[in-house]
């Protein structure tokens, strides 16, 4: 694909991305005392996104195939989720979000993609969103977890962790929340959100992304207390 093809094409999926949510939002009202029921199940229900420009970002330093897997944890209405199937080759895209209404509205976009576009899950290829507790769930099969993970507890941070090194095929991690794991820190991503601008925590598997980073003097040092610690810095993207 050349140049002008791939951003023609970068153009058609946010404006499909666009009309897809029209009138959709995450920023939703809770039922009574579910925001409770959250975080007594160490589940934190606060709304926020990464903008389409920068989830385009954050693919272009993964190297990524038709055997990946991606797994959005607390997905809101499925933007990321869908994107990454929309943009990428990944055989299964997920979403897994508690909040009843968000997850009914991403299956309500995931249905009408499925109806308009039934090629694109040509081959088993999968895009599911799960109403549940993240921290419960089996993604065993993931080979990159993602995560707006602004306002959870260090006790979730680290429950995610212990999922994640669960997860023999693990390729990468991106939060922008530090996530305690056995992957190596590579770098971080300069990203544009729904509430500001901030970095991403980018983790994989041989500390390497496809995006070239400037590496300085290291600004984060971070100490895994996963089996064997080791030492992890960081670029800048």
């Amino acid at each position: 694909m050349s140049t002008n093809e791939a951003l023609e094409f970068d153009q058609l999926c946010q404006d499909y991305m666009n009309a897809l949510y029209q009138g959709i939002s995450g920023f939703v009202s809770y039922e009574p005392g579910e925001k409770e029921e959250g975080e007594q199940k160490k589940v934190f229900l606060t709304y926020g996104e990464m903008l389409y420009p920068s989830v385009n970002s954050m693919i272009e330093c993964m190297e990524i195939d038709e055997n990946d897997v991606i797994y959005d944890l607390g997905s809101g209405v499925g933007k990321v989720p869908l994107q990454y199937f929309l943009k990428t080759p990944v055989k299964k895209a997920v979403g897994i979000e508690f909040s009843e209404k968000r997850h009914s509205l991403a299956e309500q976009v995931f249905n009408q993609v499925r109806q308009e576009f039934p090629d694109l899950f040509a081959g088993g290829r999968e895009l599911i969103a799960i109403n549940g507790n993240m921290l419960e769930q089996d993604i065993s099969d993931a080979t990159i977890i993602y995560s707006c993970s602004t306002c959870f507890s260090e006790e979730l941070l680290s429950g995610m962790g212990e999922m994640a090194d669960r997860c023999p095929n693990l390729k990468y991690i991106a939060s922008n929340k530090p996530i305690p794991n056995r992957m190596p820190l590579a770098g971080l991503l300069d990203v544009d959100c729904s509430w500001d601008k901030t970095k991403w925590h980018m983790y994989s598997r041989d500390g390497k992304l496809m995006k070239d980073i400037t590496r300085k003097e290291p600004a984060i040092s971070e100490m895994t207390e996963a089996s064997g610690d080791s030492q992890q810095t960081s670029g800048t993207i």
